[in-house]
């Protein structure tokens, strides 16, 4: 392969803060939201021009994982800023019916059921103005590139924009990408799946509208669903691979719909059309940043607690036993440090590239529980800059009671 020596050249630092989260998905505008609440300066870097990632940009829009969806299922194992949203979205129509089978709660502060389908541009508006009224800055349209290091100390990162390349300072910086982007570009070590290894599939979802009245499942809201289309893996972070993969899925769109209009001919009888394919396909899992403790089967499946509780998920193991293994108690508990990368000083992770084995990330995926990790993630961060601390010595007594503080379950 031939070589190309990029020319060395010196950048403007443009801005500094006291925390800069990278990604603007559920875990990262949480994250974003918690830290400029608890009083720090904070930016919010995010790829597209509106917030939400998977949930708007894949049009994943059903939200689970606010309680076992079986029994035993009475404590609300997520609560907080993710509550929040929900009830904002119950006050503005936004919420539809859910496609799992659920016990249904009242959705009031404590009361919220399993899982909720959202309308993904009332969720866009919502989490938006959660975040303007929270004072983080947003930066939209921009790209991670590197981090700014000194030796093993992440002190900002480099963008890209229609400015042009940029390096911004902060005193802590929290991964959301998903992909642990800023992390393995620290050389923090991670893990990720291969194609051969037993894993989440990759999937185009698309949105149908003009269902009226007809009973037709999926995730529902008004007169649409959002239904999962074609699929494949690719399980790496490689430009080509991902490329390949939305063109496939794309391919397919209409040749998907046609057989599900076979297979439920009221779709046809109805006039339902495709009205959306989502900005990016639903990818569900890359890599996985080693941190300071990795969860385990073991973990999740006894239901383990930590002292350094930040987060619980009680939400099912979805595929790696070959069958949807539902958790027998009413949680497991996130310890803060598996936020907490090894090697990598003043940087946090948050969202599904959480130092996790398979089988528990399956758990924690789920959207409620990222959200609740990203607010451990985004209250540590505050926490650290403002008390001039890096992560691994934070005083995880002092997140939890924030954390508490700001309406978070953490059964302690």
């Amino acid at each position: 392969m031939s070589k190309y020596l990029e020319p060395a050249r010196e950048i403007d630092v443009a801005r500094t803060y006291d925390v800069i989260v990278v990604g603007g998905g559920v875990s990262g505008t949480v994250a974003a939201i918690a830290s400029a609440r608890n009083k720090a300066r904070t930016l919010l870097i995010e790829q597209f021009g509106f917030l939400g990632g998977t949930a708007t940009a894949s049009l994943m829009n059903n939200i689970n994982g606010f309680r076992n969806q079986v029994e035993p299922d009475a404590t609300q194992t997520v609560k907080g800023i993710a509550e929040e949203i929900i009830l904002k979205l119950r006050d503005i129509d936004g919420l539809g019916k859910s496609p799992y089978a659920q016990k249904d709660f009242s959705t009031e502060p404590g009361q919220l059921s399993y899982s909720y389908c959202i309308d993904p541009e009332k969720y866009k508006h919502v989490v938006l103005d959660m975040a303007i009224d929270a004072n983080v800055d947003i930066l939209f349209h921009t790209f991670f590139s590197q981090p700014m290091m000194e030796e093993n100390v992440v002190t900002g990162v480099i963008v890209e924009n229609k400015s042009g390349r940029q390096a911004i300072a902060s005193k802590i910086t929290v991964d959301a990408t998903g992909d642990g982007d800023v992390a393995a570009r620290a050389s923090a070590p991670f893990w990720e799946a291969m194609h051969e290894d037993k894993k989440l599939v990759d999937g185009l979802m698309y949105k149908i509208s003009g269902l009226k009245e007809i009973p037709f499942g999926n995730c529902r809201y008004g007169e649409s669903a959002v239904v999962w289309g074609p699929s494949m893996v690719w399980g790496r972070n490689d430009g080509w691979e991902i490329s390949n993969a939305e063109i496939a899925t794309r391919s397919e769109v209409y040749n998907h719909f046609d057989h599900l209009v076979k297979a439920n001919p009221a779709l046809e009888t109805a006039g339902a059309y495709v009205a959306e394919t989502p900005a990016m396909i639903g990818i569900r899992q890359t890599r996985f940043i080693e941190g300071e403790y990795k969860l385990t089967a073991d973990d999740a499946i006894s239901g383990r607690r930590f002292d350094d509780v930040v987060a619980i998920s009680s939400a099912p193991i979805i595929n790696y036993y070959g069958y949807r293994r539902f958790l027998e108690h009413e949680g497991y508990d996130i310890p803060y440090r598996c936020l907490v990368p090894k090697d990598i000083d003043n940087l946090l992770i948050t969202g599904r590239c959480i130092s996790s084995e398979q089988q528990p990330f399956e758990s924690h995926r789920s959207q409620a529980p990222m959200m609740a990790i990203g607010q451990a993630s985004g209250t540590a961060a505050a926490l650290c800059a403002m008390h001039d601390v890096p992560p691994r010595q934070l005083d995880v007594s002092l997140l939890q009671q924030s954390l508490k503080d700001q309406g978070q379950e953490l059964r302690r």
